[in-house]
């Protein structure tokens, strides 16, 4: 991402002080959406090495858990404070509020004032509508979908044909048909709008984003000195003058030192892990497939491992004569006891020797004799192509 960052970001070299790169804002987007499916991925084998109804629950619930409750704990917490989603604040970027044109200009310019553009209450709930409940509901719309899809093709015709029933019917039908182009209504106004910020014209990369004026941009050092400053409040919010004896408000004092200190590991970590937490499961991922394809060769490999061979292996002829005609090999063919004869000559032996192998004597499997006709049918002679 370091080199990201030194390219310019849009045409626009105005726009380009404040504004990210497409790269760094697709690389979050690319970064959030494989965050789910890879918890999701490791709860599944989770589930599946230990299943019991409480992993089980936590499987068939996942949506509800993860992509909602736990996204919108932790998006909220970093919306507030930060301006920006976790994903985002990783890469440094984060979101301005951009209705006033007159501060926005100041900005772009280059200005060193702390400018206040921070993202108002709307736009807050819109950026956690956007993170959050969309691709919930995405997620639950898509499966109702391809239900009502499956149960259209499949459904039984000789239901009641009531008002009710009709008017449901009527409804799946439309949500069938047009859902999917919603969604690529959808996609193709976000993606005009993607294109639109490479003009440098606005640093909005969604329709939702752009509807409400909020832009992206890069934190700066005045985001991290405020919530230090925030830190800091919380720690002089009972003063440092107080007397070391130990009463109720002291260590309601300590506490709240402790737990700051404790939050402030805790994000640092969060911070070296999330890297470490995504290689891993790569690895993590990479190590099962591996381990699944081999499990799976050894096991197609292991398929025939109790047939015996054959017991007559094709014939060596070193002379390369015909055992039938003593003349050397035309047209060789094969057959069941794995003796190469002329093709006309073994077509020929066969029918006056009810099917039996010139060679061994034995009775070949596909020469039959036809009742009807009188006659001896040759099958399981192989030509070979030499």
């Amino acid at each position: 991402m370091d080199f990201y960052s030194n390219l310019s970001s849009t045409s626009s070299p105005l726009a380009s002080s404040i504004y990210p790169t497409i790269f760094e804002i697709l690389s979050s987007d690319e970064i959030d959406a494989l965050l789910t499916p890879s918890v999701r991925y490791i709860t599944a084998n989770l589930v599946a090495r230990k299943p019991n109804k409480y992993t089980l629950w936590i499987n068939n619930w996942f949506d509800e858990w993860f992509l909602l409750a736990t996204k919108l704990a932790i998006e909220s917490h970093y919306v507030i404070n930060w301006d920006g989603t976790f994903i985002e604040n990783f890469y440094g970027l984060k979101r301005i509020n951009s209705s006033n044109s007159v501060l926005l200009k100041t900005l772009q310019r280059g200005s060193n004032l702390d400018i206040p553009l921070r993202l108002n209450t709307n736009q807050r709930c819109a950026v956690l509508f956007e993170k959050v409940l969309v691709p919930y509901l995405a997620t639950k719309l898509d499966l109702t979908h391809s239900k009502l899809l499956a149960g259209a093709l499949v459904r039984d015709r000789l239901q009641d044909e009531g008002t009710s029933f009709r008017i449901r019917k009527a409804l799946r039908g439309i949500f069938v048909k047009y859902y999917p182009l919603l969604k690529k209504l959808v996609f193709l106004l976000n993606l005009a709008v993607k294109l639109y910020f490479l003009s440098g014209r606005t640093g909005a990369t969604s329709l939702i984003d752009f509807i409400l004026n909020i832009q992206y941009t890069r934190l700066s050092r005045f985001d991290y000195e405020r919530n230090e400053d925030k830190k800091l409040d919380v720690l002089k919010g009972h003063g440092l003058s107080r007397p070391s004896k130990l009463n109720k408000s002291a260590l309601l004092f300590l506490l709240k030192v402790w737990s700051s200190k404790f939050g402030s590991t805790i994000k640092t970590s969060a911070s070296q892990f999330f890297p470490a937490f995504i290689f891993t499961l790569r690895v993590f991922q990479w190590w099962t497939s591996q381990d699944l394809s081999a499990e799976l060769l050894r096991k197609v490999d292991a398929i025939d491992g109790d047939i015996p061979p054959p017991p007559f292996p094709f014939e060596r002829n070193i002379s390369g004569k015909c055992r039938i005609c003593d003349n050397p090999i035309q047209n060789p063919a094969a057959i069941g006891t794995g003796y190469v004869f002329c093709y006309p000559c073994i077509m020929a032996y066969l029918p006056q020797h009810e099917g039996k192998c010139p060679v061994t004597g034995s009775k070949l499997l596909g020469c039959d004799y036809d009742k009807e006709s009188g006659n001896w049918s040759v099958k399981g002679v192989r030509k070979l192509l030499v």
